[in-house]
């Protein structure tokens, strides 16, 4: 069944043609369908005149080993009607010239230093309103897409002209028969936020389009309206719960932010820690920052109370989980994460926080009772 919903092609297929003319590169300044009588699947078909023009919108950062089978993976794209923006934001490695050669087709923006991953994207959304598209789809560059994303994104976000954001299933590529993460909900607990699907199992239950608190960014699709009246993301935020943030604001407009279980996204577990980049983000800062930048923005007094005294709640789990396992390392952690909440009540950025030397081992794939009592915990 997951391989007639979620079909994931092999090797050796040929690169996609050029979508809309040839590519091109800017350099920028440093500014659901019912199941079928047998069980089956029916695949959902748009008709040649409804056929929307999409931006697929991939913001990468020293990620050339990633970029390179991102792209790749178009070639087995359903939908007619697209085009690729890469955004790259600074990269020191050999991604600009290894786009450049490989993928001729691909709109190239390039930053001329890491802008974070609200302002980076920023840039691509703005080129992307200037230009004819009348829904953008977010995705890493740590990612590969499944033939039916945008044929699925597209008929949901036709669907309801509410509708303002509308997120895929996001699998995890080791082992695509879970799930990386499907939606979130705030839940203003120890991490603010809980998504939903993490590391599970993807039982293929195919839901109907529902109706949640925020999407994961990473193979969403905003429309056009939308995006001009809620507006881009907020770039105090630099990166993490920037899609929190949009979606808690798209639904204060009235719009609907949904999550389409038909559609769905290869999303590599650990991606920073799998490269052996000498720095990199400081998601344990960022994650603590921004839970109280979103309080600060959006919640209400008692929120913000329950947040702080749950927030504390975790950090105090986690050192007692961690001295128990004698991981010094990850006790020395947490000092980013408190930092964070520091620097978050404040209203505040420290540029030194922002990235970090590279530790070892990325997170694993844990099940049972232990593992989500952990993951509540933020683990």
């Amino acid at each position: 069944m997951g391989e007639q919903l979620h079909r994931f092609p092999g090797r050796g297929e040929p690169l996609p043609r050029r979508r809309g003319g040839p590519g091109s590169r800017i350099s920028l300044g440093a500014g659901g369908a019912p199941d079928g009588a047998d069980g089956r699947a029916e695949a959902t078909v748009l008709s040649d005149n409804s056929v929307p023009r999409v931006a697929v919108l991939i913001l990468t950062w020293n990620r050339v080993n990633e970029v390179v089978p991102c792209l790749e993976s178009f070639s087995c794209l359903e939908y007619p009607n697209y085009e690729v923006l890469l955004v790259d934001n600074g990269s020191e490695d050999e991604t600009v010239p290894t786009v450049h050669q490989l993928f001729p087709w691909v709109t190239l923006i390039e930053n001329k230093q890491n802008l974070g991953f609200c302002k980076g994207n920023n840039v691509g959304l703005r080129h992307v309103l200037e230009g004819n598209f009348d829904y953008v789809v977010l995705l890493n560059s740590d990612t590969k897409v499944l033939p039916n994303l945008l044929t699925e994104l597209v008929a949901a976000m036709q669907s309801d002209p509410r509708i303002a954001i509308a997120g895929a299933k996001n699998l995890l590529m080791e082992n695509p028969s879970y799930t990386w993460g499907k939606y979130g909900q705030v839940t203003w607990g120890p991490m603010l936020v809980k998504t939903v699907g993490r590391f599970a199992p993807d039982w293929q239950l195919q839901e109907p389009l529902k109706d949640v608190d925020w999407v994961i960014a990473n193979g969403c699709m905003i429309g056009r309206e939308a995006l001009v009246k809620v507006g881009l993301f907020d770039e105090d935020f630099w990166q993490c719960n920037e899609d929190v943030d949009w979606s808690y604001r798209a639904r204060k407009a009235g719009y609907r932010v949904v999550y389409v279980d038909r559609a769905a996204i290869l999303h590599k577990g650990g991606s920073s820690a799998d490269l052996g980049h000498k720095r990199v983000f400081s998601y344990g800062y960022f994650i603590g920052r921004n839970a109280f930048t979103f309080a600060r923005k959006h919640g209400t007094l008692f929120q913000k109370i329950k947040l702080f005294v749950m927030v504390w709640v975790g950090v105090l789990g986690r050192i007692a989980f961690f001295t128990l396992d004698n991981a010094k390392n990850a006790i020395l952690g947490q000092r980013a994460f408190i930092r964070g909440i520091n620097d978050g009540i404040r209203g505040r950025l420290t540029p030194g926080e922002i990235t970090v030397n590279m530790g070892g081992g990325g997170r694993n794939l844990r099940q049972g009772r232990r593992a989500r009592l952990l993951r509540w915990l933020g683990v």
